[in-house]
This record gives C-alpha cells, sequence and structure tokens, in this order.
C-alpha cells in the first residue's frame, strides 16, 4: 500500500510500475471529487473507479499494489463480505438475456441510453451490446447468438478497432454506494481492506492528511463524520504502521544533456565516461520514437527489454525500456546501472507518458453526418427537418428504409437512404433562418447565389494563402539550453494535444514564413502555455513579443504569470493597461522603442501609434473573440510580415470558419487536464431564495462565489437582496467604472480569502483562476452570449474539486431557453468548441472575407459550406453538380434490420455513412466494422452493402439510372461514357443499353454478368 502526496503522482507511479513489472497488479484508488458532506454525486468515472478497486480489494486472492492518496481513504466503506453480492461476470458461453441484463445493469447504475463513450454507458444492439465498465480503460463489445454469450472484446470507440479479446468481464457498479448498506450499522474502511498490507508513504502524507481530516471536522458534527468518516484517533493509530520515505532519493541524477550548446557531444561523453566505470546503460522513454531519437543521438544500439528485470539482466550491456520517468538516475553498486531518459536528452521535446487511468474523449469532432431531429439542408430542395426513418413496402424483396424530410408547412418527403449523401447538418437549430419549400423552389434561388460566392471566396482564400506563404518572416529559433530552462518552470505535464500545439507553433516560427495560427482550448486547457513557450522562443531568438488581451484584469493576470516564468531567465515584462502608473507606463514605451524591454502584456492600447517597437517579432492575441474586426486588423497592422498567435475558448465563428476552411492554421486542444470534471450547470427561474441557497451552499464548504450581474446598475440592488437572505455572507462589487486601482485592491482582496462572494459585471469573464471558487450564478443569462455565458462557467472547477453554474433567468421565451439548454447539454470538459460550433449553427458564420457576421455561409450551414469551399480551394470546378447520385431500381431489400441494428439514430449514422463513401473500399471498411460491432450481417445487411458497393461503381461507369426486371436490365448513362465497341448481348439505343435475358439467377449475380459486358 503506498500513500503518495497528491492525486498526479500516485497515477504517474502507477504507469510507470506496470511498466518496469507488467505482471504486478497495481490499483489507483483516487479520491471522491466533492468535499465531505457535500450532497453532490461524484463525477461517474472516479466513482466507478473506486468501486471497481474496492471490489478486486475485498476479493483478491494474490498480491495487489495499491496506490492512493490520505484524502482518499477517509471514507467508510462497504464491508468487504457485502462486493461478492454485488456486481456480475459475464463469461464466455453464459446464458445471455437482454431484459436480464438491462435490469441488472440499471441496478448498478449504468446509463442504458447512454453511447459507450464514457463510463457507465451501455447501448444494446440486436446481435450486440456495448458498455463500458466501472473502473474500466476503454468500452467492450460483446457478441451473442443462441441464447449464449459467444465473444468479448474491448475496442476504441473512435474507430470501433478492438483492441483485446477476454473470456469473461466483470462488471462493478458504478458507485461504492450500491454495495453500502444503508442502514447497516457496522461499516469498514480501506485500513481493514488493507489489514496485511505493508503501509509505504510520502513525507508530506501526514500534512496532508491533517490538512484534510480538519477539512472533515468542520464540516460537521462528530456522530455524523464518525459515521461517514476515519476519526483523527484511527487515523493516527494506523499512521503508526506508516513507512515514510525520505524526502531526497538516495540516487545520483544524470546530467540535463538538453541544456548542454552540443546535447549530442556531452551525451556521447557521459557514456563513455560511464562504460570506463563498468557501468550498463538503461534507456528509457514513454514512446518508441524517443527511444529512437535517443539512439541517434548516443550511438548506442540498445536492446529492447520487456521489463526492468529484463533491462538489469546479468550479462546485457545496453537495454532499451518503455517507461516513462521523470528524470535518469543512477544505481550505485559494482557494475552501476545509469538510467538515462527521454526528459535528459530530449527537453521539452520528449513526449510526456500520460495516466494510467481513462481520460475524457476530444471535445470536438468535426462530424458531417447528420442527426435525428436536427435541421439539415438538402442540396435539391434545402432546408428541413430530418424526421427519421420510415420502412416501406412489404418485407422481402421491395422491403426499404426511407428517410423523412420535414419542410415548410409541415410538408414531409420521404427520399431514399442515398439521398444523404446530398443531405448535410445545417444546424441543431435553425436560429433566425426558415424551412424550404419541399418543391425547392424557395432553395434554388439562394443555392445558385451562393454557389457563386464560394468560387469567388475560394479563388481569393487561395491568394491570400499562397501570399502568406511566399512572404518571408524571421526564422525564429531560441537557444536550446536557455528554452529548456524556461520550460523546467512549468510544474505539470503537457497533454497530447497541448504538445502538439507547442510543436506546431514552435515549427511555425521556425519555418521562415509568417504564422497565423488560431490555438483553441478549452477554459483551463492551458492555452497560456502555449502562448508562454512561444513567447519564450521568439525572445530567446532575439526578437520582441506583445500579448494583447481585451480586459485590464486578463491584463494583470498574465502579468504576473509571464513575470514568475520570465524571472528565472532575467527578462522583464512589461504592463501597458489602465493599471499601470504613467510613469510605468512612459518606462515601458521606452524599454519597446529601445529595445531593452522584450515582453510587454496590455490592452488594445499597445495597438495604437505612440507605440513603437525596435523589432518586433510576435504578436499573440488572447481571448481573440472579444476583439471586433477593426480591432483585428489593427492588431495584425503591429507586425505586418511577423508572426501572430491567435487563442480562444470559444472562437466567434467567422474564426472557427476560418480556421477549419484553412485561412488561418488551427490547433485544437480538446484534452482536458487529468481529473477535470464537469461543471454541474443548473438552469432555473430567478428567485432571491434561489441565490442564496447557492451562495450559502458553497459558503459550508468553505469555498468562494461569484455573483454576475449584466449591468452596472443591478449590482446594487443584487447587494442588497443577498444581505436580506444571507447576512452572514462577505461581498466585494466589482465592475469597469471603478479605477484601476480600485478594481486591483478589490480583486485581491477576493483572492486572499477576505470576502466569500464576489459580486460582479461580466468583468471576470476572462482570467481569472482561484481555485477556492465552485459556485458561479449568472442573472439574467439571456441578456448574454453563449460563449460569455461558457467561459463564466469556466472561471470555477479549475481546482478538481466538484463546482456548480447556476442560471437564473427572468425570460421565458424559446430561442433564449434553447441556447441555455445548449449550455445543459454541453457540460462535459472540452465544450467550449461545440459551444462555438453550436454558435456557428445559431448565427451563421459570417463572410470570410469581409467584417459582416452573416453571410452566405449561412445558405450552406458551416459544414457543407467547409465542404464545398475545400473543394473549390482544391480546384474541383464542377463543385455540386458533381454530387450526383446514380438511380437504383432493384427487387431487392434496402436496409439494415432493426433486429440487427436496434437504434434507430446508429442505423441513420451507418446508412449516411455508406452514402459518403467514394469507392469500394472504403465501404468495405464500413462493412467490416459493422460486422465487428453488431456480429455476423444477415442476408439484408450484406445487401445492403453489396446495393452501396453497386451504386460507387456505377457511379464511376457513368450510370446514371439502372432498371433490374425479371425479363431485362436496362441502364441510362452520361453522354459519351458508353464504348462504341460494346458487346453484341446488349441493345443500344442512344444513352440507353438493354440486356435482355430470362435467368432464374439472384439479381445482384445478374447485374454483375450485365456490368460485365458493359466493359467488354
Amino acid at each position: 500500500m503506498f500513500l503518495a502526496e497528491n492525486e498526479r503522482r500516485a497515477e504517474r507511479l502507477a504507469s510507470i510500475i506496470q511498466a518496469l513489472k507488467p505482471t504486478c497488479d497495481v490499483l489507483v484508488y483516487p479520491r471522491l471529487n466533492t468535499l465531505p458532506f457535500d450532497v453532490l454525486e461524484p463525477s461517474r468515472d472516479i466513482a466507478g473507479r473506486r468501486s471497481s478497486a474496492l471490489r478486486r480489494l475485498a476479493v483478491a486472492k494474490k498480491s495487489i499494489l495499491l496506490i492512493t492518496t490520505a484524502e482518499a481513504m477517509m471514507e467508510r466503506l462497504p464491508l468487504t463480505a457485502h462486493w461478492p453480492r454485488v456486481g456480475m461476470l459475464l463469461r464466455i458461453g453464459d446464458a445471455y438475456s437482454e431484459q436480464h441484463l438491462e435490469a441488472r445493469f440499471e441496478s448498478l447504475g449504468y446509463d442504458l441510453d447512454d453511447s459507450p463513450d464514457y463510463p457507465g454507458g451501455a447501448l444494446f444492439h440486436g446481435n450486440t451490446f456495448e458498455i463500458f465498465p466501472a473502473g474500466a480503460l476503454a468500452p467492450y463489445r460483446v457478441e451473442h447468438a443462441g441464447a449464449r454469450i459467444r465473444r468479448i472484446a474491448s475496442f476504441k470507440p473512435q474507430d470501433q478497432e478492438v483492441i483485446s479479446e477476454v473470456k469473461e468481464l466483470q462488471i462493478d457498479p458504478m458507485s461504492e454506494r450500491l454495495a453500502l448498506k444503508e442502514r447497516a450499522r457496522n461499516r469498514s474502511d480501506l485500513f481493514e481492506y488493507c489489514a496485511r498490507a505493508k503501509w509505504i508513504a510520502d513525507a508530506d502524507v501526514p500534512k496532508h492528511a491533517d490538512t484534510w481530516l480538519s477539512t472533515i471536522e468542520d464540516a460537521a458534527p462528530r456522530a455524523e463524520r464518525d459515521r461517514a468518516y476515519v476519526s483523527r484517533r484511527e487515523w493516527d493509530q494506523a499512521a503508526k504502521r506508516i513507512a515514510l520515505l525520505s524526502p531526497t532519493a538516495p540516487y545520483r541524477s544524470t546530467p540535463e544533456f538538453f541544456k548542454e550548446a552540443t546535447p549530442r557531444k556531452a551525451l556521447r561523453a557521459f557514456i563513455e565516461e560511464a562504460r570506463r566505470g563498468d557501468a550498463r546503460l538503461v534507456f528509457a522513454a514513454a514512446v518508441e520514437s524517443d527511444l529512437r531519437l535517443m539512439a541517434a543521438m548516443s550511438g548506442v544500439k540498445a536492446e529492447p527489454a520487456d521489463d526492468w528485470a529484463q533491462a538489469i539482466a546479468r550479462g546485457r550491456r545496453d537495454a532499451a525500456l518503455l517507461a516513462g520517468f521523470d528524470a535518469g538516475f543512477v544505481i550505485p553498486g559494482r557494475k552501476p546501472i545509469v538510467v538515462i531518459t527521454a526528459s535528459d536528452v530530449l527537453g521539452s521535446r520528449a513526449h510526456q507518458p500520460q495516466p494510467a487511468n481513462w481520460a475524457w474523449s476530444p471535445g470536438f469532432d468535426a462530424v458531417d453526418l447528420p442527426e435525428l431531429g436536427s435541421v439539415v439542408v438538402h442540396l435539391q430542395r434545402g432546408l428541413a427537418r430530418l424526421g427519421g426513418l420510415r420502412s416501406m413496402g412489404t418485407a422481402g424483396v421491395s422491403a426499404r428504409e426511407m428517410v423523412r424530410l420535414v419542410f415548410a408547412g409541415n410538408d414531409a418527403v420521404l427520399v431514399p437512404l442515398a439521398e444523404l449523401a446530398l443531405t448535410w447538418p445545417y444546424a441543431a437549430e435553425l436560429g433566425d433562418t426558415s424551412l424550404d419549400k419541399a418543391d425547392g423552389s424557395s432553395w434554388r434561388p439562394r443555392r445558385a447565389a451562393a454557389e457563386t460566392e464560394i468560387h469567388v471566396v475560394a479563388k481569393e482564400l487561395a491568394k491570400q494563402r499562397s501570399q502568406r506563404r511566399r512572404r518571408p518572416a524571421p526564422k525564429l529559433v531560441p537557444r536550446p539550453a536557455s528554452y529548456e530552462q524556461f520550460v523546467a518552470r512549468f510544474p505539470y505535464f503537457t497533454t497530447p494535444d497541448q504538445a502538439q500545439a507547442i510543436r506546431e507553433v514552435l515549427d511555425d516560427l521556425a519555418s521562415g514564413h509568417p504564422m497565423d495560427r488560431i490555438v483553441c482550448g478549452d477554459v483551463g486547457f492551458g492555452k497560456t502555455e502555449v502562448a508562454l513557450r512561444a513567447a519564450a522562443a521568439t525572445v530567446l531568438a532575439g526578437k520582441q513579443v506583445a500579448i494583447v488581451v481585451p480586459t485590464t484584469v486578463l491584463a494583470r493576470q498574465h502579468v504576473e504569470t509571464f513575470r514568475k516564468r520570465f524571472a528565472a531567465l532575467g527578462i522583464e515584462v512589461g504592463n501597458l493597461s489602465r493599471v499601470a502608473s504613467t510613469a510605468e507606463a512612459r518606462k515601458v514605451r521606452d524599454g519597446l522603442k529601445s529595445g531593452e524591454l522584450k515582453v510587454v502584456v496590455g490592452t488594445l492600447s499597445l495597438a495604437s501609434k505612440e507605440i513603437k517597437f525596435a523589432d518586433l517579432g510576435l504578436v499573440i492575441v488572447d481571448e481573440e473573440q472579444h476583439f471586433g474586426a477593426a480591432d483585428k486588423t489593427m492588431l495584425s497592422g503591429l507586425n505586418k510580415n511577423g508572426h501572430r498567435l491567435w487563442m480562444s475558448a470559444t472562437p466567434i465563428p467567422r474564426t472557427l470558419a476560418a480556421g477549419l476552411t484553412g485561412l488561418r492554421d488551427l490547433s485544437v486542444i480538446a484534452t482536458p487536464p487529468v481529473h477535470r470534471v464537469p461543471v454541474v450547470t443548473k438552469v432555473a427561474p430567478l428567485s432571491d431564495i434561489a441565490i442564496a441557497a447557492a451562495l450559502v451552499r458553497e459558503h459550508r464548504r468553505n469555498g468562494q462565489s461569484f455573483v454576475v450581474c449584466p449591468r452596472i446598475q443591478d449590482l446594487d440592488p443584487m447587494l442588497t437582496r443577498i444581505h436580506t437572505q444571507a447576512p452572514e455572507l462577505r461581498i466585494i462589487s466589482l465592475h469597469g467604472k471603478l479605477s484601476a486601482e480600485e478594481i486591483d485592491e478589490r480583486l485581491m482582496a477576493f483572492v486572499e480569502g477576505e470576502a466569500d462572494v464576489l459580486l460582479a459585471t461580466n468583468i471576470v469573464e476572462s482570467g481569472l483562476d482561484i481555485p477556492r471558487a465552485n459556485t458561479i450564478v449568472v442573472c439574467w443569462p439571456e441578456r448574454f452570449g453563449l460563449a460569455q455565458l461558457h467561459q463564466l462557467r469556466g472561471r470555477v472547477g479549475r481546482g478538481g474539486i466538484r463546482a456548480f453554474a447556476h442560471f437564473l433567468t427572468d425570460g421565458s421565451s424559446g430561442r433564449s431557453e434553447k441556447r441555455l439548454s445548449v449550455l445543459e447539454e454541453l457540460n462535459r470538459p472540452g465544450a467550449g468548441f461545440a459551444i462555438s460550433a453550436r454558435d456557428l449553427d445559431l448565427r451563421g458564420g459570417g463572410d470570410m472575407l469581409s467584417d459582416r457576421q452573416s453571410g452566405h455561409v449561412q445558405v450552406f450551414g458551416p459544414t457543407l459550406y467547409g465542404h464545398l469551399l475545400t473543394l473549390a480551394l482544391e480546384g474541383d470546378r464542377d463543385g455540386m453538380s458533381a454530387l450526383w447520385i446514380p438511380e437504383l431500381n432493384l427487387p431487392i431489400s434496402e436496409l439494415l434490420p432493426s433486429d440487427y441494428v436496434q437504434s434507430e439514430a446508429v442505423r441513420l449514422e451507418i446508412y449516411a455513412r455508406a452514402a459518403r463513401c467514394r469507392t469500394g473500399d472504403e465501404l468495405e471498411e464500413l462493412e467490416d466494422e459493422t460486422q465487428r460491432r453488431f456480429g455476423t450481417l444477415p442476408p439484408a445487411a450484406s445487401n445492403f452493402f453489396a446495393i452501396a458497393k453497386l451504386r460507387t461503381s456505377s457511379r464511376e461507369r457513368g450510370i446514371m439510372r439502372l432498371d433490374v426486371g425479371p425479363e431485362a436490365i436496362a441502364a441510362m448513362l452520361l453522354p459519351g461514357r458508353i464504348r462504341r465497341s460494346c458487346s453484341r448481348l446488349l441493345q443500344r439505343d442512344g444513352n440507353r443499353v438493354t440486356y435482355a435475358e430470362r435467368s432464374s439467377a439472384p439479381a445482384l449475380q445478374r447485374i454483375e454478368q450485365f456490368l460485365d459486358l458493359l466493359d467488354q
């Protein structure tokens, strides 16, 4: 049993130990992300992981290494004897009953309507079901046939690819509370679960335990807390058994080669010296590519080892091991073992290991498939609502499913599945636009005008893009040692997306062409670190950096952050905002002009004519959605041929559209930090009681709150209302009309805990990072934009504690309710990009080349507009006219049986993807994926894919229409597509070809013969 000083270290240790000894059964037991006596449900992911770990401990027959923290182990737990009775084990060969399994899963806390992309989701199909069990690293698919389970496999939800197959699968409850008998007097604790364990802890663990026990003691009376938590006396008793690690390691560390002027030379010299001392070398990295780089730099061909024992085995000289150590070290001895890590050699370029636990999948995927109930655009008919699927014909040969589209005046039309190739997502809601007439008459004029505009825009975009790529810009490459010294002060590991964004920015700066990149990442996902590293690379290459922010509050926060990080390099950071005194502002202006000052943070005043830069290399614009088009043009003019980096959590629609269509380069940080949990979002009517209840609840758990009103004149009346209901709360007011000094003073008072509530306008929208503030109440949210509300919600939940956002509305308009429901719906980490895409739905993307925030993007919707614009940029002059579909009239059913794929939404997804496939190979892949997901294809499903392939091959041959009857097959082709010397068995009449034959062979076989004759 190992107690780590924090969760991050626990996760890292588990990951490394698993790599060093794969046979070791390592368990991480996380802390609940709620405070003691919170009435909140913890996040499903964490509750499920705890439940799974406890069950494994309770029934363990072999040794386990449990890694946890003091905070995680204080709760009272179910008795170990209860665990064998909860949960269930699925084995290959077991009897299968959908009804029985559904009831059991529901009793274990699983959501049967939730796609298993996240823990706790389960979905039943025809011959398969999918479930993401508690504590698992991936979802599982279970196949059944003949009322027996036949196969169990884990898979990747992104592409359905199988990861591994297993013979049995444990389904644990999604919360330990389900194993806790409510009225049971006897409860257990982690000390009892691990009674025979050897206990080891980090040096700081007793201090952490003391703090957490004080939090528990402050939260409830003794009787109540003794029933729910371990007492201080019990902890003190148990702590006597814990062996504390020394704060310092007995091993000598290896040099940081990356900081040397020539890392390769330094590394080789170190290896030579180590070999003279008869040392054995172990090269360790988190990924193979880093090991290859290290081999090239060291000149050592190390033999790959599967684990630590193999790496240090007698007789082996050099080994390469996949293990993500933080830094290298030397184990002393007659033959020392020298561990050299990727971090030692590559510095910040080393790939960082990801924690062993499952992480949220990205918050934004550019999906181009229409969804049930959403508004779609049909290329020939216009805007409609997708009303679902309808079965047509009788069972057997003529059975088929059609797509129901509802147009203006509730006029419904059924179109064939193949027309999903012409049907694109438009928006979740209509916004200000209206549905078209079913005959397409209201759509055609708009479509024609928009098509013309697409070609004009594509031409201009291509010109702008090529000009930007041809223009020279300074190549900014920092001195490696100084840059790595700067990076080393970042106290966390970068997430994969964050590391990718940093690499892209550094590559742009070194390319010799002007960078124009937008970095989109949700609130708190690490965009500031990307900006810091871009600024460091620029300054260390000898150029100046200007960071432009929309508000004084954010400027103040950035100045503090940048000064802290640049201090070690002796680089000063200037401040040009209202907070700066006249003397300070003059000093900053002089420093920028002379070139002595390298980094400046300021508001829009940085773009004024009186500011002169000696050698400006990079302009960083943070929260770019707050600047108007004219402001952005002015900011771009600061360094016309220089580098520009734009950053936003919810980029405005035109910016997002520009990124998606390639006018600007786009980096997306969609991976949240480990343990970031969704903010509980509630929309409710505005009332004094609702406001007071939210604030008092946060106050009781020793937290702070924000209350945000849209106007300055709302603040004083709101202050009176809160004081009437909750006089014990200490409140500070804040708004933009106060002097800079007063804003600063009040803000610092709140940060330092001198008040419980910050009552403010949306001046707090960006830049504030206060881990103790975990509740925000927004009054009259209908007066804010979606992106603003998302930013406000991002002020809370930054410390890993479950946080709340209350949107209390006075308005009852359907439109504002829809907008607010988007925030409730999109509350997972990483929702900012999706909210922006939804805003793009509601508002339209604007013209790509002008300042208007509405435009022809609104005609097609962002998805189709982006697709058509991409085609035009790639030089496809046919555009939409190339999107035609062969009409096939066949005596064969065309559908996926509903007892094979039960979910209508999933059938629609497969139909749409099949309609989008352009080649037979793409259809083969989709067919294989469908078989993996739902089991062996029944004949009707095989026919569906055969018809889809026939449609693709007909299009390639130029067949516009194919009719198959009992006595003949006829095809209408595009002009010029029939061979002059076609087979004598075919009758030709202009562009029509007929093949007369009576045959009892299956229709698809007869069609194959006909196509062979046509190709001769």
